[in-house]
C-alpha cells in the first residue's frame, strides 16, 4: 500500500513537471518512485523517505545542473544577435588594440579590442579579425593569419 502511495505521489510530480519544464519535479518523481521501490522492497517507512530524499536530492544536486546545461545549448546555426557574433570573423576599420578600434563586423560598424589571451599586437586598418566573444557592445577579436 505504501509503494502504491510513493507511486500516486511520483506521477503528481512528473504531472507537474509537464507544466514547469524546469526538471525539479521530474528529479522529485525520481525519488519517489525510489521510495516506491523500496516500499516494495519491505524497507520500513523511515528508510523509504530516506531513499526518496537522498535519490530526489542527489538528482538535483548532480543531475540536474548537468542536464540543463546540455538542454540549454543552442546549436550555432540557430543562434540570433549578439549569441551569433562569437565565431564570426570582422574586418578591422582601425587600427585595433588592447585599448580599442573600430571593426565592420556582419555590415555593421562595431567598437572593438584585442583580445589579450591571444595576442596584444596591434592590428592594422583591413586586417580580418575573428570575433571570440561580445562583452558589453565591444566585439573582442584577433588577428586571422593570413
Amino acid at each position: 500500500m505504501t509503494a502504491l502511495l510513493w507511486a500516486i505521489a511520483g506521477a503528481a510530480a512528473l504531472g507537474i513537471e509537464l507544466f514547469t519544464l524546469d526538471l525539479t519535479f521530474a528529479l522529485i518523481a525520481l525519488g519517489a518512485f525510489a521510495g516506491a521501490g523500496a516500499a516494495a522492497l519491505g524497507a520500513p517507512l523511515w528508510g523509504q523517505m530516506v531513499v526518496a530524499g537522498v535519490v530526489a536530492l542527489a538528482g538535483l544536486l548532480f543531475l540536474r545542473p548537468i542536464a540543463r546545461r546540455h538542454l540549454r545549448r543552442v546549436p550555432r546555426e540557430l543562434r540570433t544577435g549578439v549569441d551569433a557574433l562569437p565565431g564570426a570573423t570582422a574586418i578591422a576599420l582601425t587600427s585595433v588594440t588592447t585599448e580599442g578600434g573600430r571593426i565592420r563586423l556582419r555590415n555593421e560598424e562595431w567598437s572593438a579590442r584585442l583580445d589579450t589571451d591571444v595576442t596584444d599586437i596591434q592590428v592594422d586598418v583591413g586586417t580580418r579579425v575573428y570575433v571570440t566573444r561580445i562583452d558589453g557592445a565591444t566585439a573582442v577579436v584577433f588577428p586571422i593569419g593570413e
